[in-house]
């Protein structure tokens, strides 16, 4: 609202999608265009990554992970979502597809939602650091070797 001459594109995990979705409804209501890419990689992939990198194992991030005896794994469908929401949405398979859809979407007059699905497992090679503090003491080995890896990174921040 604040540049209305340029275009926004919102690239959004499906776990902050869970969590700030109404921004959409409220994007239809007022006129206010923007493109929202959803990368599904079916739960809090980073958080996971991020638990697993401090030395503790993955716990509850993942939808599947959640799914307790007797439950049913959750089948959230976020194009579908999206277009109950108000907006025109659709799940891509690829890359190919994401591009012709990001076409799509900019030619479009109303909020866009694309929908890929992706991996929580492989991630891009930023090389950013983020600093999330290890255990000192621990007696899982993978917790002290996070803590010395830890101490390491620090140790060359721009300060």
């Amino acid at each position: 609202m604040a540049r209305p001459d340029q275009e926004s594109i919102v690239l959004v995990g499906d776990g902050s999608y869970m969590m700030a979705n109404s921004e959409l409804a409220t994007s239809l209501l007022l006129g206010q265009k923007m493109i929202v890419v959803i990368l599904d990689n079916r739960g809090y992939g980073c958080i996971e990554r991020l638990q697993i990198k401090t030395g503790s194992p993955g716990f509850n991030n993942m939808l599947d992970d959640c799914v307790p005896e007797g439950g049913e794994r959750s089948t959230i469908d976020f194009a579908m979502h999206a277009r109950a929401m108000g907006a025109d949405a659709v799940h891509v398979k690829d890359v190919a597809e994401l591009k012709a859809a990001m076409v799509k979407a900019r030619q479009a007059k109303r909020t866009q939602v694309i929908v890929i699905d992706t991996t929580h497992h492989r991630i891009t090679d930023g090389g950013c650091w983020w600093e999330v503090a290890v255990p000192e003491v621990s007696n899982r080995s993978e917790v002290n070797q996070a803590h010395d890896s830890y101490v390491k990174a620090q140790s060359s921040q721009r300060i």
